[in-house]
């Protein structure tokens, strides 16, 4: 994770179908990210007009205060159907005993309390 002091809202996705293709095609601010189930995506990017990236992010009971990057995936450079793929082999559990880093929990917010910052812009 490139931007461990960044702050990011959320917001639901509610499939791999409906997230995958606004990954791969549209461009978000630095502070989006998405939550899918139990997992969430934090955008990585150095920029909006850079390269998409976003870490791959699950909390665990036994450190309620962070939360445990699993996975990183450049979703510019993936296919609808690629990006679908890794969402659902996510959403399957297969990166969930990786550990990358990690970031404090109250770094992601609602959409309400993060207000805007400077990367909504």
């Amino acid at each position: 994770m490139l931007h461990k002091d960044r702050t990011w809202f959320t917001a639901r996705a509610d499939s791999p179908e409906s997230l995958a293709p606004m990954l791969v095609d549209q461009v978000w601010t630095g502070c989006q990210a998405w939550n899918l189930e139990r997992y969430l995506l934090l955008n990585d990017a150095t920029s909006p007009d850079g390269a998409q990236e976003y870490g791959i992010f699950i909390a665990k009971e036994s450190m309620p205060d962070r939360l445990f990057q699993i996975e990183s995936i450049t979703f510019s450079w993936c296919s609808t159907a690629k990006a679908k793929s890794s969402l659902v082999r996510m959403l399957t559990g297969e990166f969930d005993h990786n550990v990358l880093d990690s970031v404090p929990t109250f770094l992601v917010q609602t959409e309400a309390a993060h207000g805007h910052c400077p990367l909504c812009l």
